[in-house]
């Protein structure tokens, strides 16, 4: 078996584990998660000082961004979600407000609809919150599988090379119980520049 498989057998291994563990926390503990979450961003100085940022919409056991986004709508921030493109197996950005009507996409997960000049492109965020399945604290970030983040990403942060201060910030949500010791990075794989839980904010050198 080559390298690749290997890496792919482990990594789908880890994706079913941690996603039975993820979905297996109770209501009120995924409240209280996010509460917790939402409380350390918002002392982080990168978040006050941002004006336009990216959120999701939580699926099968992330977790929930929504008490940020509020924080920061009430702030007079400008808020995004991701939605599919439907030529390329990337996401847009698109802006929502509170009376903004979300519909489902083949997933189920629910994203604004696109207008002319409602999107934003990825370049132009000050931070992106990203939901992971697993992280390590090195900023690898192992998601869902499909590719979508890092396939968005890869060419906003080839142009700004190794520069400490490219845009966006990638922040990573996640439980605790989502860490883990070590993961294989793919040339590919976009690196998160801060991981977030219910316990600890973990800060990645650049």
């Amino acid at each position: 078996m080559s390298n690749k498989h290997l890496k792919d057998s482990k990594h789908l291994q880890i994706r079913k584990k941690i996603r039975q563990l993820r979905r297996s926390i109770p209501p009120q503990a995924q409240a209280d998660a996010a509460r917790s979450v939402c409380s350390a961003i918002l002392q982080d100085p990168d978040f006050q000082a941002a004006q336009s940022l990216a959120f999701y919409q939580a699926f099968d056991g992330e977790i929930d961004p929504q008490l940020l986004m509020q924080e920061a709508l009430q702030a007079g921030k400008n808020c995004y979600l991701p939605v599919l493109d439907k030529n390329l197996p990337q996401l847009l950005f698109a802006q929502y407000q509170p009376d903004t009507k979300l519909l489902a996409n083949k997933f189920g997960i629910t994203e604004p609809p696109l207008y002319p000049n409602n999107t934003l492109s990825p370049e132009n965020l000050d931070i992106i919150f990203l939901p992971l399945v697993a992280f390590d604290t090195a900023g690898t970030r192992l998601g869902m599988g499909q590719g979508f983040y890092d396939r968005t990403l890869a060419t906003v942060h080839r142009e700004a090379g190794d520069n400490s201060g490219k845009t966006p910030k990638l922040i990573g949500l996640g439980h605790e119980c989502q860490r883990v010791e070590r993961l294989e990075r793919a040339e590919w794989d976009v690196p998160l520049d801060m991981i977030v839980t219910d316990q600890t904010v973990y800060r990645v050198d650049p």
